[in-house]
């Protein structure tokens, strides 16, 4: 199991390097001297409680927030990030079809022409979303369910090589939760990395391959029969990890894991 200040891989092996990063809001310390590397085409549940600083790592990593020391690298290629929401001002006007469209725009330029490629990634996308009915209706007209469908066809749009998923099963019918963990396996094969926040400690123990474990310092990281133990999950959300025989419960949460 790697902790903080371990050693780092050659760069051309990984999709994302941390190096003492240390995040600041409001005055105080979000993110705590994190140290920690992703191999590329991982597939990662990042875990922790609520105001652990999972959202924040994700922001720092693609540069919408900035470390007070430290860095966070992602490696070469694009990079996705699909946020727990999407706040647009509610007269503008924007159709579904335009936030995924809006995918494109971090490869193309706000000014760059799509082309055959462009077209056919969006239409891909919503497609397998399975939107299309949604296409033309304004985002902000959407149900949270529906509107998580559009961030998630955005990402898939992108056709980003490290992929940073902040709860994205959050809201989601059955259907289309399924859509999704197939979708995060297909990128896994395609050779990308999927960093997932969650609280699914279930999940987290069965359908990746490294989990984080993170509670505004880098509690753990490494395979999930190493950090999804009673000990290290129990460290990470304060004490709010029960057994039931088998399980083991977030009581904030109500998901399991295996023990």
């Amino acid at each position: 199991m790697q902790t903080a200040g371990a050693a780092l891989h050659a760069p051309d092996s990984l999709a994302v390097v941390a190096r003492s990063l240390t995040v600041e809001l409001g005055g105080k310390e979000a993110l705590t001297d994190l140290s920690f590397e992703l191999p590329t085409g991982s597939s990662v549940a990042l875990l922790g409680p609520n105001g652990a600083g999972k959202t924040t790592l994700f922001r720092a990593a693609v540069g919408l927030v900035q470390p007070v020391s430290g860095s966070i690298e992602p490696g070469s290629g694009p990079v996705a990030f699909v946020p727990q929401r999407l706040e647009l001002e509610p007269s503008f006007p924007a159709t579904v079809r335009d936030v995924v469209r809006m995918g494109r725009y971090g490869e193309l330029g706000w000014l760059g022409r799509f082309g055959e490629r462009d077209r056919a990634l969006v239409d891909g996308a919503i497609e397998e979303l399975g939107i299309a009915a949604l296409a033309e209706r304004r985002f902000g007209d959407l149900s949270g369910g529906e509107r998580q469908r559009a961030l998630l066809a955005q990402a898939t749009a992108q056709d980003a090589r490290l992929l940073l998923l902040d709860e994205p099963f959050a809201g989601l019918d059955a259907p289309t939760n399924q859509a999704l963990r197939d979708r995060i396996r297909r990128w896994r094969h395609e050779g990308r990395t999927i960093v997932v926040a969650t609280h699914d400690l279930q999940s987290a123990s069965r359908d990746y391959d490294l989990v984080i474990c993170l509670n505004r310092r880098l509690v753990a990281i490494g395979p999930p029969a190493e950090a999804c133990t009673e000990e290290v999950l129990g460290e990470t959300f304060a004490g709010r990890v029960v057994r039931v025989g088998e399980l083991l419960i977030d009581t904030a949460h109500h998901h399991h894991g295996a023990g």
